[in-house]
């Protein structure tokens, strides 16, 4: 039996969000519907999503195309998958509000069954803003009953989008509507399905949540000759209006919204380069000069004086307008201060490096830091540290003090620039200077962004070229939390990479150096509270062998030491991983809330509920079970992608040296991890 809705859900660079979106769908209350998630060649795994959640739910069905054809092709090809009824597309950075479908089902049901049913949306920002649509009233006002768009025109001057309404199928095919190629594919389409439906309803129910990107791999961000697509797309629908004398009335209507739409785009630098705009301008007047009615002639707004302009082609008066704004937009003194201080030529060989705040020599950037010192010993390598932490610095590693004169003069100097945190939100990065954000560690308790200086933090997180990851779990959490322009590098943590690289010898000697030999089970404690269990009655349950390691720095030598870790939500879970070593975790049901998502439904070992059965577990040695094994695979495969050992490597030759060719992902079955000293001990 044919499902009451299709959604079609195209999916083109779009990881970040299309989980909540696809959550947002299958989590309805209604549940007679389809999803058609189409893979437009997706280059960031956006298929491999889709495929999951076909997996486990049959309403969910996903068409992969074979090459990239842009967002109309690919609701096309979704659209001739359709069953339902009704035909609903969403983007998939996109989400329904919960209830929705059960209100478009209510709604079309007792509007027998129109050819359109139009709902209202919010926008949504990055910084948490809710922005409802500028007209929503009209739904209360004249969304009563079934029309057409003639005589409630008001519902034609909505933004020209196709995710606000749900279509009869039978509507669409037999009219034959496609969507076009190209950008501001809407338009044509917003037109030719809202003047030929003969019955029209409306919901006055928020439905969609319409996401506004601070930056984006979207339309919105994409400047260049696409952005000239605008006017072969309201050519169709001038073509189309002047195709049906029914349609005469609505030339004037069609010609004003579509000058104001191209006057828009005009208007954002993010769109039309200022090299550019010119082009654009004389552009939109041979557009303009195409399609004017006869007759035609502007009003006495601003808005009309703008349509003018672009009719008589007065770039001249246009620009002039433009510039007296600019003017007005006077530069920061501090800035300027800033930019005169820091003229020194850069040194194309000097890279700065600063781990937790400053206050260690660790983690990624020290992994990075040596491995550039073995294969790039041109680059001299400067560590930011401050006064407090100066003993933190090795023996013959350069080094500036924070806030120093030499940190200013490197600070300056620097083209390169690695950090497992932030750099200082005074820092005025010059152009030429590269930053690599290195993180420190795999997100599962949830990033909250603080309310206050949200603006400042983003400001910061402009400044990364690239952003480092460990797996394609991370890189949508970084990529939804943290909105701007940087590259993804999905190479693995460099500072993992000895946990697939130390030898047996090198095990022992560690832990010699901690006073454990062969025989005994060492076992890494690492709560992310302070308040955790005694590690003796740990040890003692564990047997008479066993010893309890603390956290402490570097913690990439304890875990080399450690036999079995216990853990709760704390991300060292994922790095230890990497060694294919029982892990055992201690959480309370309470703390679910605080993460992305509940690691015990995918836990890599064993799951301890509270303390009386942590003990049991460790008396038992259930840790090292097959069972437990055989989740820990499973755990490894989605979070331990990109650990394969050569991740400072990938790294240097990326970043440091410019490479593109870098050493490829070992799958995981090839990896060959640090042994644990107590199992090879005890077969």
């Amino acid at each position: 039996m044919a499902p009451k809705f299709s959604v079609v859900v195209p999916c083109h660079a779009s990881r970040a969000w299309l989980r909540p979106c696809l959550d947002s769908v299958l989590g309805q209350s209604f549940t007679d519907f389809e999803v058609i998630g189409v893979d437009d060649a997706d280059p960031d795994g956006s298929g491999r999503i889709l495929d999951e959640y076909a997996a486990v739910d049959p309403r969910v069905r996903v068409l992969h195309l074979d090459e990239n054809v842009g967002l109309g092709p690919a609701r096309n090809a979704g659209l001739k998958e359709c069953r339902g009824e009704y035909v609903l597309f969403l983007d998939a950075d996109d989400s329904y509000t919960p209830g929705s479908l059960e209100a478009i089902a209510a709604r079309a049901e007792a509007t027998n069954g129109p050819d359109i049913v139009m709902f209202d949306y919010e926008r949504i920002f990055w910084d948490g803003r809710v922005l409802g649509s500028q007209r929503h009233d009209a739904f209360a006002r004249e969304g009563a009953g079934v029309f057409t768009a003639a005589e409630r025109p008001i519902f034609l001057t909505f933004l020209e989008v196709v995710w606000n309404k749900a279509y009869r199928r039978a509507f669409l095919t037999r009219h034959g509507f496609a969507f076009t190629s190209g950008f501001y594919e809407d338009a044509p389409w917003t037109y030719s399905t809202m003047l030929t439906a003969e019955r029209i309803a409306t919901l006055d129910r928020i439905v969609v949540h319409y996401r506004q990107h601070r930056t984006g791999r979207n339309i919105h961000a994409t400047s260049g000759r696409r952005q000239w697509d605008i006017f072969d797309q309201y050519d169709r629908v001038h073509a189309f209006i002047q195709s049906d004398p029914e349609l005469t009335g609505w030339r004037r209507f069609a010609f004003d919204r579509s000058l104001d739409h191209i006057l828009a785009v005009l208007a954002k630098p993010e769109r039309i380069d200022t090299d550019d705009r010119a082009d654009f301008f004389h552009a939109a007047h041979e557009f303009a000069r195409r399609w004017k009615p006869e007759g035609y002639s502007t009003d006495r707004t601003a808005r009309g004086f703008k349509r003018w302009l672009l009719i008589h082609d007065d770039y001249a008066t246009y620009s002039t307008l433009k510039a007296s704004a600019r003017m007005l937009q006077v530069p920061s003194p501090r800035k300027t201060v800033g930019k005169l201080l820091r003229r020194a030529k850069l040194d194309p060989n000097l890279v700065a490096y600063g781990s937790y705040s400053f206050a260690q020599y660790a983690g990624n950037p020290r992994a990075i830091y040596e491995k550039a010192a073995e294969l790039a010993p041109h680059l001299r390598g400067v560590w930011v540290v401050d006064s407090e932490h100066l003993a933190a610095i090795p023996e013959g590693v350069e080094y500036v003090v924070a806030g120093s004169p030499a940190y200013e003069k490197l600070l300056g100097r620097a083209t390169y620039f690695v950090s497992n945190t932030n750099w200082p939100k005074d820092l005025d990065k010059r152009e030429g200077q590269i930053h690599l954000q290195t993180q420190h560690g795999t997100p599962l308790t949830r990033v909250d962004l603080p309310a206050e200086g949200l603006e400042e933090l983003m400001r910061e997180v402009d400044r990364w070229d690239f952003n480092l990851s460990s797996n394609r779990y991370s890189s949508e959490i970084w990529e939804r939390t943290y909105p701007a322009y940087f590259e993804e590098l999905e190479y693995g943590y460099p500072r993992n990479d000895r946990l697939l690289t130390a030898t047996l010898d090198e095990v022992r000697a560690i832990r010699a150096g901690l006073g454990y030999d062969d025989s005994h089970l060492v076992i890494l404690y690492a709560p992310t509270s302070g308040d955790g269990l005694d590690p003796g009655q740990l040890a003692l349950a564990a047997g008479p062998q066993a010893r309890v390691l603390l956290p402490k720095a570097p913690v990439e030598d304890l875990m080399l030491a450690a036999d079995v870790l216990i853990s709760d939500y704390s991300s060292i879970t994922f790095d230890y991983a990497n060694l294919d070593r029982p892990i055992v975790l201690h959480v309370a049901d309470e703390d679910r809330q605080r993460t992305y998502f509940d690691v015990t439904e995918f836990s890599p070992g064993v799951v301890a509920r509270s303390a009386d059965e942590l003990f049991g577990v460790l008396r038992s040695g259930s840790f090292a079970a097959p069972e437990a094994a055989k989740h820990r695979h499973l755990f490894r495969e989605k979070f331990c992608e990109f650990d394969d050992g050569h991740a400072a490597e990938r790294v240097v030759r990326r970043v440091l040296l410019g490479e593109t060719d870098v050493p490829a992902i070992v799958p995981l079955a090839d990896r060959t991890p640090a042994p644990s000293a107590y199992f090879v001990h005890n077969g």
